[in-house]
Order: structure tokens, then sequence, then C-alpha cells
């Protein structure tokens, strides 16, 4: 009886016979992160704004100049990165297309996450630096939808969408509005 390849790998590439392609091959994955902004300049001015206001905020909440914890830079940059990174791996193994929670019980869910993390001591913080430097990224990247997945799309090469309370109404104006004619005037 013939050995059964690993789970892990998955077909053979066509230059090489005997070469396997890993599942996580670019060509075998859901459509990578377009490169082209998705977003308009409305939507990048208000997620650059918020994302430096959030920033200031996380360090001037309590009314000295910038004063943050240890653990906020620890919390905002690495842990919630990692956790949503976690999370889209999860959803990666379920769904090879990208995921869409834009609803209302998209917006809910959400809203529920970010309130947890912003009212909780330990998580005040680094919530809030995670959120404005990930606006900030959204912006760069020019993405839709909510910061929260901008890492994880960017690390796994996804598009998943969860529905931003703020910037949900803004995306969605600025999809509507037909593109300018750029060419001059003759």
């Amino acid at each position: 009886m013939p050995r059964e390849r690993p789970p892990r790998w998955s077909g053979r590439s066509r230059g090489r016979p005997n070469a396997l392609i890993p599942a996580t091959d670019p060509k075998r994955m859901a459509a990578p992160l377009s490169t082209a902004r998705r977003i308009g300049p409305v939507g990048t001015a208000v997620r650059i704004l918020g994302g430096l206001g959030l920033i200031y905020l996380a360090g001037a909440a309590d009314g000295l100049p910038w004063d943050v914890d240890w653990y906020d830079p620890i919390v905002g940059f690495v842990v919630l990165p990692m956790i949503m990174v976690a999370v889209g791996l999860g959803v990666r193994r379920y769904a090879s297309r990208p995921i869409r929670l834009t609803g209302p019980l998209g917006i809910a869910l959400n809203l529920a996450v970010i309130v947890a993390l912003v009212s909780t001591d330990y998580t005040a913080g680094g919530a809030i630096l995670f959120y404005g430097a990930s606006m900030l990224v959204a912006a760069w990247l020019g993405q839709p939808g909510c910061e929260s997945t901008v890492v994880s799309n960017l690390v796994l090469r996804r598009d998943d969408q969860v529905g931003c309370p703020t910037l949900f109404l803004i995306d969605d104006a600025e999809a509507r509005v037909p593109p300018r004619d750029t060419r001059p005037a003759r």
C-alpha cells in the first residue's frame, strides 16, 4: 500500500514532478489582498486622524503627557495582533474564501469586543494602541472595513472583513460615489 502524503502538502509542482506544493501556496489560497486602494480620500483621512488621535489618547488619557503602562505596547503591538492572526488562521482553515461579517450582527459583535477590551484596565491602553496603529496601517493600505482585521489580512494575505461601527458608513458612502474623470478638459 502506498504511503499517504502529510495533510499539509498537496499536489505536485508543474516544473518539477517530485516537488510538493505546500497548502499555503498563494496559487492555492483565496485571492490575496489587493494592492489597489479601496477607500476614498475621506476614509483615508478619517483613519489617519483617528489613528493618530487614538495613539495620543492611549498615553494622554490620564492627563499626563503621554504616559503608558509598560504592558500597553506589548498588548497593543504584540498580543492583540497575534490573537487576530490566530483567528485569521482558524478562519482560513475552515473557509477558503474571505469572510464578510459586515451586517448588523457583525457590527454588534465587533462593538462588543471593542467595549470589552477598552473597559478592562489591563487591556484598555493596549487596545487603544492596537486600534490606533491598525487604523494608520489601514489608511496606508487603503483597506476598507474594520481596522482589527488589517494585520491578519496583511500577514495571511486574505481579505476578511468585519463590520466597523464607525467607518462602515464612510466606506459605504464612498463606494457609492462614481469615480471622477481625472483627464484634463480640452
